[in-house]
């Protein structure tokens, strides 16, 4: 099977296959997380409007990148339901808007400040690196947990300073989004387990399977936020049980729906880091912890 060729003159099916190659889903999800935990942190609606923009520039950049790469093995698997499989947009048209808000990924980070830029590009580099080459590899995971771990040093290094050097996450923060990373890979990749390997796709989920994926989907999150509750100073409290509370139920939902409904997996994963970034929150944009 190959890819259908979409007309250069229809405009609307152009812009459709790319607002469908983007991966809207997930794009929106990490800017309104990302930004929603700038804005909690205490930089507020001027802060987060840089924010919002970057982040944004950087998802479109990367899941156009995804289809791009993905656009021959998607065709050779039968994924009509990707754009460019279906038609409606080029591989080398989504190649070139994947370029494009990479470009703009760069001076829109640098708006934030030169700190958190760096911390976000190196998130959308990791990003890009999974997409090119670790993909299928046994460390697919690395990416995800670089990604999601830069979140809470791009929202510190965007505070002011309270002594001299620059403001430093918290460990805790540091490794429970980086865990939060590892979960979303998991219940990302569940759904298309057989195709990767039929396409030759061998990444850390597919060389699991999918009944070892499933049974370990909920413990990055768990753990994650067993973190967050324990870790700060001071014993948990209410707000910290009733996190873990909920994050147990986004578990649970996720593999009891995860085999009728496909995305229900990575849906409850972003579920359960929506209901952790409040807990951050809860604890007083407790990821600035020290200075240097």
């Amino acid at each position: 099977m190959t890819c259908s060729r979409a007309l250069p003159g229809d405009m609307p099916r152009q812009l459709a296959g790319l607002a469908r190659a983007c991966h809207p889903g997930p794009a929106v999800a990490v800017t309104v997380l990302v930004t929603a935990l700038v804005a909690l942190a205490g930089r507020g609606l001027p802060g987060a409007v840089p924010v919002a923009l970057a982040v944004l520039a950087g998802q479109l950049s990367v899941g156009w990148c995804n289809d791009a790469v993905d656009a021959a093995r998607d065709a050779a698997a039968g994924r009509i339901g990707k754009p460019v499989v279906a038609g409606l947009v080029t591989a080398g048209t989504v190649r070139a808007a994947a370029f494009t808000a990479l470009a703009a990924c760069v001076p829109l980070s640098l708006a934030c400040g030169p700190l958190p830029a760096a911390a976000h590009l190196l998130a959308v580099a990791a990003a890009w690196a999974y997409n090119l080459w670790l993909k299928g590899t046994a460390a697919s995971w690395a990416p995800y947990a670089i990604g999601f771990g830069a979140v809470p040093v791009f929202v510190a290094a965007g505070m002011p300073a309270q002594h001299e050097g620059p403001p430093l996450p918290a460990w805790w923060a540091v490794v429970a989004a980086a865990l939060l990373g590892c979960g979303a890979h998991l219940g990302n990749v569940l759904p298309d387990i057989e195709t990767d390997l039929a396409t030759g796709v061998r990444g850390w989920p597919q060389r699991l399977g999918a009944a070892r994926v499933r049974a370990l989907m909920p413990a990055p999150p768990l753990a994650a936020s067993l973190l967050l509750a324990v870790a700060p100073p001071g014993p948990p409290g209410p707000a910290e049980w009733l996190a873990l509370a909920g994050v147990a139920l986004c578990a649970v939902a996720g593999l009891s729906l995860g085999r009728r409904l496909p995305k229900a997996p990575f849906a409850a994963a972003v579920a359960a880091a929506g209901i952790d970034i409040l807990l951050l929150a809860a604890t007083g944009a407790g990821v600035v912890v020290s200075t240097t």
